[in-house]
């Protein structure tokens, strides 16, 4: 089975996005509202994400101080680069995770490959490696560093021309629909799951392994 090859998302499969739980988008307000406690939430993420984007965060590793220095003016915020990324570090390590998917991920080295595409900044690399412990994986692919981001079809296009793998020997599991609709459309195995459906990612990595290959 080593020419088959089973790649995760990292945010919604391995680290939490759902509101019941201490998610990414909890963290993010109580990111500003430390720096400062005036502001409300209502808007507060769709602003702070449009930052994000119009700053290329997750497509290049060198615009996090842009980043801040335009979160600090929209939102007021009293504190250096520094103190921010500290307290960044800080609170985004008290973002849940799934333990079971990473262990469960981890086995699965033994039938065949397996790898990690996800969107990130270069802020959140460090955080992944403690859920995941990188060096486990065969294929690291990650948004910041390949100058690309999902749904853009050129970041699959260069996993393919790295990994090598046909196709149909690639199984993709995300939880965004418009990210698997791409994946689907190269021709890759796809599973539309969260960290909550751990039943359903392995019925589809056991069927995608039980699968002939010509």
């Amino acid at each position: 089975m080593k020419n088959k090859l089973v790649i995760f998302d990292w945010g919604g499969v391995i680290e939490s996005h759902r509101e019941s739980e201490y998610c990414v988008n909890k963290a993010r307000i109580n990111l500003i509202k430390h720096f400062n406690n005036e502001i409300k939430d209502k808007d507060l993420l769709k602003k702070e994400r449009t930052i994000y984007i119009n700053n290329k965060m997750g497509e290049r590793n060198d615009v996090t101080t842009n980043w801040f220095n335009e979160l600090k003016k929209e939102f007021s915020l009293k504190c250096s680069y520094e103190e921010f990324y500290s307290f960044y570090l800080k609170e985004f390590d008290k973002v849940e995770y799934y333990k079971d998917v990473v262990q469960y991920a981890h086995t699965l080295k033994q039938i065949c490959k397996i790898g990690i595409l996800s969107n990130l900044s270069s802020l959140d690399k460090q955080r992944l490696d403690k859920q995941v412990d990188l060096k486990q994986f065969d294929y690291v692919w990650l948004s910041f560093e390949m100058n690309c981001r999902k749904p853009n079809k050129r970041i699959y296009e260069m996993v393919e021309k790295e990994c090598k793998f046909e196709n149909k020997n690639i199984l993709f599991i995300d939880d965004c629909k418009e990210n698997i609709n791409v994946a689907k459309k190269m021709g890759w195995n796809t599973c539309n799951a969260d960290g909550h459906e751990l039943y359903k990612i392995k019925e589809s990595i056991s069927k995608f392994l039980e699968k002939e290959i010509d």
